[in-house]
């Protein structure tokens, strides 16, 4: 029936190695639509509402390594419950679409009851179109959610609040040449006092010049720029810490339908990233991400990914990490009521953005691996079942940094 929407929220569980505390908003679930488009969204009906409930067992819910559980008072595993719901109205005016949307979900843990929150996540967005050339979109948004663990191994409520602006502009100059501006100002601010060193002001512009052939393929030429702002210094040592930059990257982006049952998404380019301070932490070097998904059949489809990038690292001693990986999601619709979906991913992290101020023997360097395994079912139309099992291990030359879990995670979802 409607597998694809619970394939879209198995992934939203697993998209976060803290699962349930966190939400993601239907917009970024769209990255996930392994068998066809979401058929919800595209429906004719203007209002459509949801509702879902589900658990997450975990077993080591602030991922500690065995030495620092046997040192901790912290209890290891929890069973997290979760009720939300949420809504999306979309008008048509002639060419122009205005879309509003937004979602809640009460978070409840059975052992640590002081993380019990409530998150939430909203949008306004108006995807515009003047005459035959001219498109784009202009919209706000807002997020509220539980900070992750893998990288933050304290149990402490971190409600993290961070608003947005959004847009873009797309003008065909002639009928193989686009040009595109793409623009987002985010401001990220942590409710945890001690973690506040971490709220961020950035804003982000990007540039592309696209060649589009006759089968609607692109390739083409961008260059994006981003500055940074942290309004509360960190520090270190007893030294201030400022760690606003600027980052530029170049890049070549292609979207191309190799055949009619495979595409490629990709971009490759050379990004560098320039702090006002301490610029022993300057990046330099090629990025890329690569996107490949082959749909032999309706019924099966295998997504396979790889990329190196700059990566944020919510953390008091580095500003960023380098992520290198490889993932691989296949999924099998064995019939229309009952799909399987697979997961293997691989990342390593590099953490090039420690100041330096403190003297370490080695630079940290972490290796994930997470295996995943869904059963997604639907027995009766707009209502799914989700069933997820998962296994992650970190390895890590620095102590206390590695860890290992397992969790199941079930969810429910009615559409109406």
């Amino acid at each position: 029936m409607l597998i694809i929407r619970c394939i879209a929220f198995c992934g939203l569980l697993a998209a976060s190695q803290h699962a349930l505390a966190q939400y993601v908003s239907a917009e970024e679930l769209s990255q996930f639509t392994p068998l066809e488009r979401e058929k919800w969204i595209e429906e004719e009906k203007p209002l459509k509402l949801r509702v879902l409930g589900g658990f997450t067992y975990d077993s080591n819910v602030f991922r500690l390594s065995d030495d620092a559980l046997s040192r901790s008072s912290l209890s290891k595993e929890d069973l997290i419950y979760r009720l939300g719901g949420g809504a999306r109205y979309e008008a048509r005016e002639s060419r122009q679409r205005f879309v509003v949307e937004a979602n809640v979900a009460e978070n409840l843990y059975q052992n640590d009851s002081n993380l019990n929150n409530t998150s939430d996540d909203a949008r306004g967005e108006w995807l515009w179109q003047a005459g035959h050339d001219w498109n784009g979109n202009l919209g706000v948004g807002q997020r509220r959610y539980l900070e992750n663990f893998a990288n933050f191994q304290q149990n402490v409520r971190d409600m993290v609040n961070q608003n947005r602006i959004f847009g873009s502009a797309n003008y065909l100059l002639y009928s193989r040449l686009r040009l595109s501006l793409n623009s987002i100002y985010s401001d990220t601010q942590h409710g945890e006092e001690t973690r506040n060193v971490l709220d961020s002001k950035i804003a982000s512009n990007a540039f592309t010049v696209n060649w589009v052939t006759p089968a609607l393929n692109t390739v083409g030429l961008q260059y994006r720029t981003t500055s940074a702002r942290y309004p509360n210094e960190e520090i270190v040592a007893a030294t201030s810490v400022e760690n606003a930059y600027h980052e530029n990257e170049y890049s070549v982006v292609t979207h191309w339908e190799l055949s009619g049952v495979s595409d490629l998404n990709a971009r490759v380019g050379y990004t560098e990233r320039k702090f006002d301070q301490l610029p022993n932490r300057n990046f330099s070097a090629p990025t890329w991400r690569l996107g490949y998904v082959w749909q032999p059949s309706g019924k099966t489809t295998l997504e396979i990914a790889t990329w190196r990038e700059i990566a944020s690292f919510e953390d008091l001693t580095s500003n960023y990490v380098q992520a290198t990986g490889v993932s691989i999601v296949p999924t099998w619709s064995i019939t229309q009521q009952i799909a399987l979906r697979g997961k293997v991913s691989y990342e390593a992290r590099s953490y090039v953005g420690d100041p330096g101020i403190i003297p370490v023997a080695e630079r940290r360097e972490d290796k994930d691996r997470i295996y995943q395994f869904s059963v997604l079912w639907t027995p009766q139309r707009l209502t799914e079942l989700a069933l997820t099992v998962e296994s992650g291990r970190r390895t890590s030359n620095q102590a206390f940094a590695e860890y290992t879990y397992e969790s199941v995670s079930f969810v429910a979802t009615h559409y109406f």
